[in-house]
């Protein structure tokens, strides 16, 4: 009698791609994603921080408060990192960091229009002063760290059953329903419907808030560049479709499934090709990559463009949520 048995056919890498990409889906529908969204987060600080510190010094760090932005790039994305690891720095580190973002993003917002106000002519030469003085939109792009560090803290972790038995019941009891039934207290049902992946409209809504900041910097950023090539309208392109694919997931389930993955997908792909044409950018200027530290505040803002890429990822996690119970 043969003791030999067939062995099992390992899966192709096509196939563990498919299987990996079904398991990420069904995580994200259940909201069990919060290390990728801490990822997410990292990702964001790394480029607005970068950004940040490079437009600031072309103004040579001429208010203290530009500095700010650029010290807070180091906690977040230490936060951040430290969450793929420890769930309490997820639930607890990373959203403090998250909201000292969030409110240095609406503090340069603002500081950015006191700057814009004080240029000769103020906003009554706005058509000139948006242009070329400090980019009234790029710190509310940094609040992108923020909404992602704090959704990433309301989250729940990725494949939890994998975990060893004493670990996932300390698991489940964090994770209890926050609400008694017949209660309704709107913040408990808001961090509820976060932690299982019910906020499909919020996200949407989201995304398509920072579409139209993304697409609004990076025209009065192309305009000053006078528009010299035809790849400098692509995102100006891409944000209407975005914003109203977005809006529309937030009314329509259908429209969430099927075409907020498409525009979220080309927004996604228009950052990286913008990072490509502003790479490309700074090597064309005089001494290219070899003179970096002048060519990198002069020229192109290099991570720019990657914040269209952060919108993509926003608007394609939405597309994979659930709706919120009624």
């Amino acid at each position: 009698m043969s003791l030999w048995r067939p062995t099992a056919r390992l899966p192709s890498p096509v196939e563990r791609l498919v299987q990996e990409a079904a398991l990420a889906r069904r995580e994200i529908r259940t909201g069990r994603f919060q290390r990728s969204m801490a990822l997410m987060t990292a990702f964001a600080a790394v480029v607005s921080g970068f950004e940040a510190y490079t437009q600031h010094q072309r103004g040579a760090f001429a208010h203290r408060w530009m500095w700010t932005p650029v010290w807070l790039t180091p906690p977040a994305v230490g936060a951040a990192l430290a969450a793929l690891v420890s769930e309490r720095a997820a639930r607890t580190l990373l959203p403090l960091t998250a909201l000292a973002s969030l409110a240095d993003g609406i503090a340069g917002f603002v500081l950015h229009l006191r700057g814009i106000q004080r240029m000769p002519g103020g906003f009554r030469l706005g058509r000139y002063n948006v242009v070329m003085g400090p980019p009234v939109f790029a710190p509310l792009l940094m609040c992108t760290v923020g909404v992602m560090g704090v959704l990433a803290g309301l989250l729940r972790r990725e494949v939890p059953d994998l975990l060893p038995p004493p670990v996932a019941r300390v698991r489940r009891r964090v994770h209890r329903p926050l609400a008694h039934p017949g209660h309704h207290d709107p913040l408990e049902q808001i961090e509820l419907n976060v932690a299982h992946g019910r906020f499909q409209q919020g996200l949407a809504l989201t995304s398509a808030v920072f579409a139209v900041l993304a697409g609004g910097e990076a025209y009065f950023e192309h305009l000053r560049g006078s528009f010299n090539q035809r790849w400098m309208w692509t995102p100006i392109w891409v944000t209407p479709p975005m914003v109203a694919a977005a809006v529309g997931a937030a009314c329509s389930r259908r429209v969430a499934h099927r075409v907020l993955p498409v525009t979220s997908t080309v927004t996604l792909l228009d950052g990286l090709l913008g990072f490509g044409l502003h790479l490309r950018g700074i090597r064309r200027m005089p001494g290219g990559f070899t003179n970096l530290q002048f060519n990198i505040p002069m020229g192109p803002p290099l991570f720019a463009p990657l914040l269209f890429c952060s919108v993509g990822l926003l608007g394609l996690v939405a597309a994979l949520l659930r709706r919120r119970e009624s």
